[in-house]
C-alpha cells in the first residue's frame, strides 16, 4: 500500500484493523519478549543461582521487553473493541466483559492448582506458602486479583481491563457519537494516566495507569475500524487527530521512563506481522501465540523458580533461552490437551483470551 493510498478511508480501515492471524503474530511475539524479559532480568530468581556469566548490557536491555504486556493488554481491548459492535444492551456488556475474563480465569484456575501442586512437592522460600496465605489472600488469588507467583500479576491488570474498564468504554461508545465518543475515550485514558501519581494506589493497582490506556488504544482501533466508512471528511480528520493524541499521550506518560518503548510497542503492532510474513516465518509466531496464555503461566513457576540452577548453570544465553521457551511450549500443549478433556464444549478457549 502506497503512503498516498494509506490517507483515504479504505487504507486506514486497512491499517487499522487486525486479522486474527495478526493477532496471533503478535501474542507469538509477546511471549518471546515475556521470556526474555524474565529470563534475563534475573527477576525473583532462588538464592544462589549463578548469574555472574550474564553480560551486563543483557540485563540492561530485558526491562525493553517488558513490552510485551503493552502488546498482550492492546490485542485484549481491540478484540473487545469489536464485541462492542454485536452487543446490542449495555447488560450484555456487562455479561461479555465477564465471559471475556470468564475464560481466561478458568484456564488460570487450573494452571493454580497445578502451581500449588509443584510449590507443595518443591517447597521454595521465594514461594507463598498456602497454609499460611488465609481465606482473604486465598480468595484473592484464586480470582486472580492477587498474585500467586510475582510473573502472575498480570491476572489482575487483565481482570480490571475486562470486567471495569470495558463497560466504560462500552457505554461511551453506546450512548455517544463517534468522534466524541473517541474523545471521551481520550479523557478515560488520561484520567488512567494520572493515577499514576497517587502514591497511595494499592499493592497491584499500582501497576494499571502504565498500561490500561494500552487497552483503551486497541478499543479505539477496534471501534474507529469498524465506523471510518460512516463518517464524514471532518468527522474522520478528527478521530485520527484524537487516536494520535491517544498514543502521543501513552509515549509521554505510560512509557515516560522510556522514550524507545513507543518507537518498539508502535513498530510490533503495525511492522512486526508484515515482515512476519515475509520471512515466512506465520507458522512458528503463530503457534506461539495460540499457547501464550498458558506459557505466561508456566514458563516461570517450574522452569524459572524449579530448575533454574541447572539452567543458569550451563552459562550458555542460548540453552537457558531455548530450554524455557520449548519446555514452556510443549507443557502449554500437553496442559492444553487436558483442558479440552475437562473442557470440550470451548476446545479452543485458550487461544482467544491474551
Amino acid at each position: 500500500m502506497s503512503f498516498f493510498s494509506a490517507l483515504t478511508v479504505p487504507g486506514l480501515q486497512q491499517h487499522l484493523s487486525f486479522s486474527r492471524e495478526d493477532s496471533a503474530i503478535l501474542k507469538g511475539y509477546g511471549i518471546l519478549f515475556m521470556i526474555f524479559h524474565h529470563v534475563f532480568g534475573l527477576y525473583a530468581l532462588p538464592a544462589g543461582v549463578d548469574t555472574a556469566w550474564i553480560a551486563p548490557q543483557l540485563t540492561k536491555a530485558a526491562p525493553i521487553f517488558k513490552i510485551c504486556v503493552p502488546i498482550f493488554i492492546f490485542i485484549t481491548g481491540y478484540a473487545m473493541g469489536w464485541k462492542t459492535n454485536s452487543s446490542p444492551t449495555f447488560g450484555s456488556l456487562i455479561k461479555t466483559g465477564f465471559s471475556h475474563y470468564f475464560k481466561f480465569w478458568k484456564i488460570y484456575f487450573l494452571c493454580l492448582l497445578l502451581a500449588i501442586l509443584v510449590s507443595w512437592a518443591f517447597p521454595l522460600p521465594i514461594l507463598p506458602s498456602v497454609a499460611d496465605m488465609g481465606w482473604k489472600n486465598g480468595l484473592l488469588v484464586v480470582t486472580g486479583l492477587r498474585p500467586c507467583y510475582p510473573d502472575w500479576w498480570y491476572m489482575a491488570l487483565f481482570a480490571a481491563a475486562t470486567m471495569a474498564l470495558y463497560p466504560i468504554c462500552a457505554w461511551i461508545t453506546h450512548h455517544i457519537a463517534p468522534v466524541p465518543s473517541m474523545a471521551a475515550l481520550l479523557g478515560v485514558s488520561l484520567l488512567f494516566q494520572s493515577t499514576a501519581h497517587i502514591p497511595s494506589l494499592p499493592g497491584i493497582a499500582y501497576s494499571f495507569p502504565p498500561f490500561l490506556p494500552c487497552f483503551i488504544l486497541g478499543y479505539m482501533c477496534a471501534f474507529l475500524a469498524s465506523r471510518l466508512s460512516a463518517l464524514s471528511i471532518s468527522q474522520s480528520l478528527g478521530a485520527i487527530l484524537l487516536l494520535a493524541l491517544e498514543i502521543l499521550s501513552i509515549h509521554l506518560f505510560s512509557f515516560s521512563k522510556a522514550k524507545t518503548l513507543t518507537v518498539i510497542f508502535l513498530f510490533t503492532l503495525w511492522c512486526l506481522p508484515w515482515i512476519t510474513r515475509k520471512l515466512r516465518l506465520t507458522p512458528l509466531l503463530t503457534l506461539l501465540g495460540t499457547y501464550s496464555a498458558l506459557m505466561w503461566l508456566n514458563h516461570r513457576f517450574i522452569f524459572g523458580y524449579h530448575f533454574s540452577w541447572d539452567l543458569y548453570g550451563t552459562q550458555s544465553i542460548s540453552v537457558v533461552f531455548i530450554v524455557t521457551l520449548v519446555s514452556s511450549l510443549l507443557l502449554a500443549m500437553a496442559m492444553q490437551k487436558l483442558f479440552n478433556r475437562m473442557i470440550p464444549s470451548n476446545p479452543q478457549t485458550q487461544s482467544k483470551t491474551l
